[in-house]
């Protein structure tokens, strides 16, 4: 009973649903009572114009439409018609679109007005000169006589019409919005597309009808001509009939047709018949197939040389190419051709296919397809329409609540601006003279308390403003959908294949942010704020914008969970890293990498990977590719040096970056260190998550050498200090709420991550997967790694301790110090915890030194050496 009642008050209208419903049911039955009454007039009627006829009235409104009618028609005219629909469409769009009637852009609404007055006023005297009287009114009604009658003296009937003309199209772009240039190439388009269709239907019946078979009575008297003609024909194949019949002719059929296989049937392989092959011909021949000429197109060029190069190729052929035709093979047949087919005409050319124009086309359209095309944005989430939106009204009532608040507390302030977004509100405030924003800044918690709010943030200092910023959360939070950043202009337009999509700011813009430029990000948030969402947005938003040629990934997953999806891209340079000893030989693999591309832009004298590879392809497109400079003879079993390729970016995802730390050790973080502060030319960069905020995870060094930082909710004012160097990341409100500072600024920008759903991302992986396979690099997590590639003091893990350069010193100098320890050892020789560690238990392994006692102490076995 009590659920019926609630559906019913939920049933109810307000005051002003009421109203406009009622205003579009009156709308709606005026319009076609109008309609009616102007579609039945009758001039015998009584109306407006005559009042002294009594006689049953004929129009099927009454006396009150035969009146209205009469008013119309005789303002108006035949333009009169049209009113009923335009009063329907106010009265619809008023009553969709009463929500936006608070946000009235009023100078475009005063130029719709001003547009609908000017089309009216040209299209009734457009109608009053040119058209017959309807019934006893003129045809653009008294309006339209009026204005005509007027103009004409001055500007006579030509001068007119050209001013009428233009107020009618110029009230038109006015009134709709519309462009009156597109609509006009819109419908020359449409009709060049109807003259072509109906072109080539004549052309394909024509066809048929000429290939329809001979009668036999008539085929002795007819081979002998047509066997004569299709030799001809076979010794010039690439021109055809009409364009030596009838010089100024177009030729637009293929460079084969039926008869020519037919001819080739005729004569067979005889000598004395078969006509002669020419250069050309034995080029096409190996492209081409028996069977499949039939889809080679013609191209017409005009005089001016413009040919329509997206009609080279329909759908069917490259489906042809693609089932007919290995890789090889289409690299072969895409050689460029020197001669060219050309019938010469007066007023235009014919060229085919085999151009070597067409060579630059079509390995990119073929060839490439599968990785030139970005997924669909089809594979997202659309975005939901915001439920309730907040109103003028309700924001209104908020500023005088804030400022009555402040007030209380003895704080004298005035609302300024207000600036609301998906998740939280900015409200700008200005302080009175002699107001410290220190003493807000201690207000916050009571703040929030006084507004029934979870948590109040302030901002100290806005940039460019002499304002401070209280953020407060919204009632109904907004979801902020990837792809609706994605379809963003920002982001569309952004040239960078390292973009990724971050959310949307306090006003509700969408924020991308370029990893190229950062160049790294250390990411920290407590569980459950959204931190992974975060790192999965980033993730799938590069894979919008690059192909495996431009980007790959090495990613570390600890947790096992979050980026083993994306397990099978080809993007990959390594499976995805569980393993934490594996980590650090990934991370030891960036730096010879990093170091490896450095010795290369230093041989080839560029300054970073950008300028690298356009110097690459620059060389490759003239013809001249650069060999590998750092290749010597024996480093593989060619003869030569390779030729260098395209070096893409290398993106490093860390998702679990305090977990690796407590397993590898503090040498992960000096390999950080050393990626963070060199590889930014190189092209490497580095994508750290954390969820333990803490000094010994984000340690100086490392805060040091990557100055981007995101910051989700945290526990504590100390943690938002570890990350962002000042408090506020312990108010935001999780789920995707952040602080972002990007690099060179020391104001955070609050913003509201976006979200991307777990089917989503597998859409995402699974076009990628369907595109091709990863090509791995083995010595990423075997540990083969150059000594020049260690630090300082560290040692392969492969290599055996016994045949270390150090360890006949280091038993010299435990059997005379008589003491066995690994810190001593350590300081002694100035190298790695782990190497001497590994000296110390190969000691033991031979009986120099004994098992560690109760107190971590060794003895000493050996004797001392013999003094000499």
């Amino acid at each position: 009973m009590d659920s019926t009642l609630a559906n019913k008050e939920s049933v109810k209208l307000t005051g002003t649903q009421r109203l406009l419903e009622a205003g579009l049911i009156f709308t709606s039955i005026f319009s076609i009572f109008l309609i009616i009454s102007l579609f039945s007039f009758d001039p015998a009627d009584p109306g407006w114009s005559q009042t002294a006829y009594h006689a049953t009235v004929k129009n099927m409104g009454g006396a009150l439409g035969a009146y209205l009618s009469d008013i119309f028609l005789f303002s108006f005219g035949i333009v009169a018609y049209s009113l009923p629909f335009v009063i329907a469409i106010i009265g619809w769009l008023l009553f969709q679109r009463i929500h936006y009637l608070l946000d009235i852009d009023f100078f475009t609404l005063g130029l719709k007005f001003i547009g609908f007055m000017m089309f009216y006023v040209g299209l009734t005297s457009i109608a009053s000169m040119n058209f017959d009287d309807v019934y006893d009114f003129s045809a653009g009604g008294i309006v339209g006589d009026y204005i005509s009658i007027s103009l004409m003296p001055y500007l006579n009937y030509i001068g007119s019409s050209l001013l009428f003309l233009v107020l009618t199209c110029s009230g038109f772009v006015l009134l709709t919005g519309l462009s009156l240039l597109t609509i006009i190439e819109w419908i020359g388009a449409k009709v060049i597309w109807l003259a072509i269709f109906s072109k080539n239907t004549a052309f394909s019946f024509k066809q048929q009808f000429n290939s329809a078979p001979i009668p036999a009575n008539d085929a002795k008297t007819k081979d002998a001509s047509s066997i004569e003609n299709k030799a001809a024909k076979l010794e010039n194949p690439t021109v055809t009939d009409e364009a030596t019949s009838n010089h100024k002719s177009k030729v637009e059929q293929p460079i084969f047709d039926n008869e020519t296989s037919l001819a080739a049937q005729l004569f067979g392989s005889d000598p004395a018949t078969t006509a002669k092959p020419s250069a050309t011909d034995a080029q096409i021949a190996p492209v081409f197939s028996e069977g499949s000429t039939d889809n080679v197109p013609a191209i017409t060029i005009d005089d001016d040389g413009f040919v329509e190069i997206d009609e080279l190729l329909d759908e069917p052929m490259v489906g042809n190419f693609d089932e007919q035709f290995s890789e090889k093979e289409l690299d072969a047949a895409l050689t460029p051709v020197t001669k060219l087919d050309v019938a010469d005409d007066e007023d235009e050319k014919v060229i085919y296919l085999n151009t070597a124009d067409n060579r630059q086309k079509l390995p990119s359209e073929l060839l490439a397809e599968r990785y030139e095309t970005m997924p669909t944005i089809d594979l997202l989430d659309r975005p939901d329409k915001a439920k309730n939106p907040i109103t003028q009204d309700e924001l209104d009532q908020v500023s005088r609540l804030v400022e009555a608040r402040l007030l209380d507390y003895g704080v004298q302030a005035q609302v300024t601006d207000v600036f609301p977004g998906p998740v939280i509100t900015r409200f700008e405030l200005e302080l009175a003279a002699g107001v410290k924003v220190s003493k807000i800044t201690n207000l916050s918690k009571d703040l929030a308390r006084a507004l029934s709010t979870a948590s109040v943030r302030v901002v100290e200092v806005i940039p460019g403003k002499s304002v401070i910023g209280l953020e407060l959360p919204n009632k109904h939070r907004e979801m902020v959908r990837l792809s609706e950043v994605i379809e963003s202009e920002v982001f569309t337009k952004s040239s960078s294949e390292l973009t990724m999509v971050l959310g949307k700011d306090i006003a509700g813009d969408p924020i991308v942010a370029d990893l190229a430029k950062m160049p790294h990000l250390l990411v920290a948030g407590t569980t459950g704020s959204g931190k992974s969402v975060v790192v999965n947005v980033m993730i799938v938003s590069m894979l919008y914008k690059s192909t495996p040629a431009d980007v790959r990934f090495i990613m570390i997953d600890p947790k096992m969970l979050e980026l083993s999806v994306y397990e099978g891209i080809p993007h990959l340079l390594s499976e995805v890293v569980t393993d934490m000893k594996d980590a650090a030989n990934a991370l030891r693999w960036c730096v010879g990498e990093m170091e490896r591309r450095y010795k290369l832009m230093s041989a080839l004298g560029v300054r970073n990977l950008k300028g690298y590879n356009q110097k690459i392809l620059s060389a490759i497109e003239d013809g001249t590719p650069i060999a590998d400079p750092l290749w010597k003879p024996g480093d593989s079993m060619d003869e030569t040096a390779p030729l260098l390729e395209k070096l893409p970016s290398i993106v490093v995802v860390v998702d679990e970056f305090a977990d690796m730390i407590m397993i590898v050790g503090k040498k992960v973080e000096e390999l950080i260190a050393r990626i963070a502060q060199k590889a930014r030319a190189a092209g490497i960069h580095l994508i750290l998550a954390t969820q333990r905020p803490s000094v010994d995870v984000i340690t100086g060094l490392i805060k040091a050498n990557i100055p981007t930082r995101m910051a989700l909710t945290v526990q504590s004012r100390i943690d938002s200090r570890t990350i962002l160097d000042q408090q506020g990341a312990e108010q935001l409100l999780g789920n995707g709420d952040m602080l972002f500072l990007p690099q060179g600024t020391g104001v955070p920008i609050r913003a509201q991550g976006a979200f991307v759903d777990d089917h989503e991302v597998h859409a995402v992986v699974n076009n990628w997967k369907s595109r091709g396979k990863p090509n791995y690099v083995a010595e990423i997590l075997s540990g083969e790694t150059h000594e020049d590639n260690m630090l300082p003091g560290e040692q392969a893990e492969s290599e055996d301790s016994e045949t270390d350069a150090l360890y006949d010193e280091a038993l010299m100098h435990v059997t005379e110090s008589r003491r066995a320890s690994i810190s001593g050892v350590q300081r002694k020789f100035r190298i790695g915890y782990n190497r001497a560690a590994r000296i110390i238990e190969q000691m033991e392994a031979q009986g120099v030194v004994s098992t560690p006692g109760h107190n971590g102490n060794r003895e000493v076995l050996a004797p001392p050496p013999v003094k000499s």
